[in-house]
């Protein structure tokens, strides 16, 4: 059915059109699995779910890629609380270095 190209306890990878599937093999695959457009991102995120750490610095798309693939209630309850301070805080601005001008 699915040509894996990494395996992990009960998360595996497989390749699809543009970028990789990755599924956590406990869960049906409507809720657990997500798609990701490259093959560390999905890497990372089985690490980070075995782990159940959450990064400071990723998309909230990511973000909610870690739920799916997470059972544990505690971490998926941490990473759905990081959410929401994210969208309280809103998203910081990028910094502009704008230039000096002088008269």
């Amino acid at each position: 059915m699915f040509n894996k190209i990494y395996e992990k306890g009960e998360f595996i990878i497989f390749p699809i059109k543009k970028g990789f599937v990755v599924y956590n093999m406990n869960k049906e695959f409507e809720q657990g699995h997500t798609h990701l457009k490259n093959f560390n991102a999905a890497k990372t995120a089985i690490d980070l779910v075995v782990n159940k750490k959450i990064p400071k610095t990723t998309n909230l798309y990511y973000l909610k890629s870690l739920i799916r693939l997470a059972q544990d209630p505690k971490y998926i309850e941490e990473i759905e609380s990081f959410i929401n301070v994210r969208k309280i805080k809103g998203e910081k601005q990028k910094y502009y270095n704008s230039p000096i001008y002088r008269y």
